[in-house]
């Protein structure tokens, strides 16, 4: 799971190396911060130089200032490395989400989808900035100074050592803990951020019933849930102070024989001191590796949800071979088509209808018969379980995806717009169309006029899922984009649900010029749009 983790880093491995390369600088300039003291204690104070005072305060200012310049570069190139690979694993699982078929999807809610984007991924994240890079600059670093150590008072080092592998024991013992701390908290936080969007998104609906009481409830709930493991996986980070007080008591012990030593006359005060804080860096890299194991460990358990999606195998695929749908006639067959969406409530069992090019048809059929199904099955937003689906006497499955959906226009009972201005929604229809062409395509689906009387006209901006229009706009809007997009079959799912007697008269005379020579599948209840079709097909209830 590392490794795989780490490829992401792969195209920006020469930067990360450059990166290293700084570190063991910064590394090597914090080294000389103790010698100095050093000097400035035995050479200068004692002996009372001052020509020499001048020299190390300017060679300790060069220090602190090549160091700072140093650190800086490092930090800013580390961030842009990390955030470079984080945005190479976003992309993939955004990939990943948007080729996986509406079975995964829709088992999900969105915030927990999303919290592989706004959780999992920044943990992840920490592995293609400096934790690498550190983890190798700490070893080097463990040595060097273990070396100057050694050089210093070889005793009081030796003294020191044994209590290093036993302080690595028990920083490594919680990380075990930690992880599955660190996975907790993971996962409370996905269910706080679906839990905030999904009442986000209804605060309309929790209004009309009277539900703010409740989902309040739940709110804080879930809040509360979060908070308790955070606070569980920091008391369970406090158990690495049991390596942090073994440290500090060798350090205490190091002080008291370095002491008798100085009082002894067998060792100078300022090599005591400069050996103290050269202690302190000792532990410094073992504490530091041990913490980048742990936070690998948290970073594996992210990773872990993020490549359970990437890792997904879609079930509907494009075949190998697949070709382009193209010169469509509209005929389409659905022949001994069964679907369901759980094994135990199956929705279609051997259905067949053939639509002739060019024919409008009606489905009717009780609420829950599969109706919408049948569309959704034609588009491959899933696949039959048994049975296919025919367009010119030819599998669904032979095309590709992008072609098949190109080849259909889709108003949805529910259409949605993005947050952006009304001339890129209809886009979406032919994003190579003119300007005139979107106006023309408005026309025809009577959404110019009310258009026209915004303030910024095209270019005024919807709010999110078109918030700032009514239904029959927005369904008016979803029109015309099928207008624009001009394709030879066409599916309207309750597409007239939503307006009033005058607007569905007025759109029904533009959507029937709109089906001339074209295969139209309509799913509705309303009488009149019923009465519009050739012929009427009904979806039978299996449970009748």
């Amino acid at each position: 799971m590392l490794f795989r983790t780490l490829t992401f880093l792969k195209p920006w491995l020469k930067w990360h190396a450059l990166g290293l390369f700084l570190t063991i600088i910064a590394a090597g300039l914090a080294l000389v911060q103790p010698w100095v003291s050093r000097l400035l204690i035995d050479k200068v104070l004692i002996a009372g130089n001052t020509d020499m005072l001048l020299k190390i305060c300017f060679a300790y200012l060069a220090a602190v200032l090549l160091g700072s310049l140093v650190g800086m570069s490092t930090s800013v190139l580390f961030s842009w490395v990390g955030q470079s690979a984080a945005i190479d694993l976003k992309m993939t699982l955004y990939r990943k989400l948007n080729s996986l078929s509406m079975a995964f999807t829709g088992r999900k809610r969105v915030g927990e989808l999303m919290a592989g984007f706004t959780s999992d991924i920044p943990v992840m994240q920490s592995l293609y900035s400096s934790t690498l890079s550190s983890t190798i600059s700490e070893i080097i670093r463990f040595f060097v100074v273990l070396a100057v150590m050694i050089s210093i008072n070889p005793r009081l080092t030796l003294l020191a050592i044994p209590s290093i592998p036993l302080f690595a024991v028990i920083i490594a013992l919680t990380g075990t803990m930690l992880k599955k701390a660190s996975a907790e908290v993971q996962e409370k936080r996905a269910f706080f951020t679906a839990t905030l969007q999904e009442q986000l998104t209804g605060l309309r609906t929790s209004a009309a019933f009277n539900l703010e009481e409740r989902e309040s409830s739940k709110f804080n709930h879930s809040m509360t849930d979060l908070m308790r493991s955070s606070i569980r996986l920091t008391v369970k980070g406090f158990v690495i102070n049991a390596g942090g007080l073994l440290a500090s008591t060798t350090l205490i012990l190091v002080i008291w024989l370095g002491g008798k030593e100085v009082i002894a006359g067998k060792m100078d005060v300022g090599v005591l001191i400069a050996f103290i804080s050269y202690f302190g860096m000792l532990f410094g890299p073992v504490g530091s590796i041990a913490g980048v194991a742990t936070q690998i460990l948290k970073a594996m358990g992210a990773a872990e949800r993020v490549f359970g999606v990437i890792d997904t195998e879609p079930a509907v695929t494009e075949l190998p071979g697949a070709v382009k749908l193209a010169q469509v006639k509209g005929k389409v067959e659905f022949k001994n088509v069964s679907f369901s969406y759980t094994e135990e409530s199956p929705v279609l069992v051997n259905f067949n209808e053939v639509i002739r090019a060019g024919e409008t048809v009606a489905f009717s059929g009780d609420s829950g018969s599969g109706k919408t199904t049948l569309i959704s099955l034609l588009l491959r937003f899933y696949d039959p379980d048994t049975g296919d689906i025919l367009i010119d006497g030819k599998s669904v499955k032979n095309f590709t995806l992008e072609s098949l959906r190109n080849s259909i226009g889709v108003v949805f009972q529910d259409p949605f717009l993005y947050h952006c201005s009304v001339a890129e929604n209809i886009l979406l229809g032919r994003p190579e169309a003119s300007m005139e062409e979107v106006e023309t395509a408005a026309k025809s689906a009577h959404a110019h006029e009310f258009i026209s009387s915004f303030p910024e006209g095209y270019n005024t901006v919807v709010g999110e899922r078109g918030s700032s229009l009514s239904g029959g706009q927005l369904q008016r809007l979803a029109l015309a984009r099928v207008f624009l997009k001009n394709p030879p079959i066409i599916v309207l799912d309750e597409a007239t649900s939503a307006l009033d007697s005058n607007s569905e008269s007025i759109v029904q005379d533009a959507v029937s010029l709109l089906l001339q020579n074209r295969t139209c599948l309509v799913i509705a209840h309303r009488q009149t749009t019923v009465d519009s079709a050739d012929r009427i097909a009904r979806v039978p209830n299996i449970l009748d």
